[in-house]
């Protein structure tokens, strides 16, 4: 009986037939166990012969400088700036010799000057005393709506007049503007070196359909708003049935402001009498 026992314990031990198979099978179901969680034993696989000459690259931070930004819409500059007071330059010629220079207000053809000279004095002083020169006009950038309304506040007060018209010396434009809304924007034609149009604010005081020079030209809708100085339309022949001169963006005339005959005529029927006007 003891015999048939210890047989039968070798055959069922661990280095017995029975033992061996046990051992078998419960090592394939290890690995099959880890083959199913992912985790199944894989032979390293060996690195690229040229693998200490790759170059390691890193993700580059975010940039921490903000992206640029126009320095007008941060810090818009101040509206008198972009709309600078013209000059008309011109030269007091001295009877002793030499001369001084002067800002030329206005003219009267042939006849005299109105002049501001450095230390601010004004005095008129005849034709032939002047020699008008040749104005320096900065590069402006066209100006949007909302700084025209703004510079004309900073000139003329808030709430602005029922109606502007807005002369701008240096870009020859004249803006309509109602109720504080910009309703026109237009290209003009105003007074040569020696006939400048002068600076200043002004009211249309009276309008007038036709004007001009007997037997040499004719202009039409003129609108009045200082001494000879009217808006109004290119020059037509006396009969009026053609354009003689109809150059604009120009400085020609001997002061007025002229317009096309579509803008002219639109500031006729349009600008109130008593509008103001503001030329600079």
């Amino acid at each position: 009986m003891k015999n048939r026992r210890r047989d039968k314990l070798k055959e069922n031990g661990i280095g017995g037939k029975n033992g061996v198979k046990r051992i078998a099978a419960l090592s394939l179901l290890f690995v099959f166990l880890l083959s199913l969680s992912g985790c199944a034993y894989r032979p390293a696989q060996p690195l690229p012969p040229d693998f200490s000459t790759i170059e390691q690259t890193e993700t580059e931070a975010p940039s921490t400088v903000p992206p640029e930004t126009d320095p007008w819409e941060t810090d818009p500059p101040d509206p008198a700036l972009l709309f600078p007071a013209f000059f008309q330059p011109g030269r007091l010629l001295l009877s002793e010799g030499g001369s001084v220079p002067v800002e030329l207000l206005s003219a009267e053809s042939n006849v005299s000057y109105r002049v501001r000279y450095p230390s601010g004095s004004e005095a008129t002083v005849a034709w032939d005393k002047i020699e008008p020169l040749a104005p320096t006009v900065p590069e402006l950038p066209p100006p949007t709506e909302g700084e025209v309304l703004a510079y004309l506040k900073g000139e003329l007060g808030e709430p602005l007049p029922a109606f502007v018209l807005f002369v701008d010396l240096s870009r020859l434009t004249v803006t309509a503007a109602e109720r504080g809304e910009v309703l026109r924007v237009m290209p003009c034609t105003v007074g040569d070196a020696g006939h400048p149009t002068p600076r200043g604010k002004y009211e249309v005081d009276y309008k007038t359909e036709f004007m001009g020079k007997e037997g040499a030209y004719l202009c039409r809708w003129g609108v009045h708003y200082f001494g000879g100085y009217l808006f109004h339309s290119v020059l037509y022949t006396w009969r009026g049935d053609g354009i003689l001169d109809g150059e604009l963006s120009a400085r020609l005339s001997h002061g007025c402001v002229r317009l096309s005959p579509e803008d002219s005529r639109w500031v006729y029927e349009t600008a109130p009498l008593g509008a103001v006007v503001w030329v600079n």
